[in-house]
């Protein structure tokens, strides 16, 4: 019985803050003086005209943009006869995969705008600038791996027969 008259006066208690609270809201006063007031009464609720806002928030967004891929510089040294070319044509081999026959040579061209090196296993071309060409020829047949130590997610495959 106590837990009802409790649960009553506090819901009594909510419905008078709220009467009371939608009881005190004013209510929009007019900018003209009231009808047989004879004068002028001041406006006490006057809008204001919206001004400039502050300067917008920009977000500055990073992005990456592909580079279009340069064609392969003209060179005055001619390949060796038999000779595999493989082009290093910014951030990858081109081709991925070379097939050549056991004593031929590989020539790497870093045809691309970057610094690139050219490591296998038991080999290491040191860095090139761009048009510098590292050969390495292949006695010993196998699948031979190499990659960029500078750029690691540049691989290639070599497959001597």
């Amino acid at each position: 019985m106590v837990a009802w008259l409790i649960r009553f006066l506090l819901g009594l208690a909510v419905v008078a803050v709220i009467v009371l609270a939608i009881g005190s809201r004013q209510t929009p006063q007019s900018a003209t003086p009231p009808v047989g007031s004879g004068g002028s009464v001041p406006p006490t609720d006057v809008p204001v005209a919206p001004g400039p806002t502050r300067e917008p928030f920009v977000e500055r967004v990073v992005s990456r943009v592909a580079r279009e891929t340069q064609a392969p510089y003209p060179t005055s040294t001619p390949l060796p006869n038999g000779a595999a070319l493989v082009s290093i044509v910014d951030f990858g081999y081109l081709p991925g995969v070379v097939r050549i026959h056991v004593g031929q040579t590989v020539v790497w061209r870093n045809d691309g705008r970057e610094e690139h090196d050219v490591t296998g296993a038991d080999w290491h071309s040191g860095p090139m600038e761009p048009t510098v060409d590292y050969r390495q020829t292949f006695g010993v047949p196998g699948e031979f791996r190499f990659r960029c130590s500078i750029h690691p997610d540049m691989v290639g495959t070599l497959i001597v027969d």
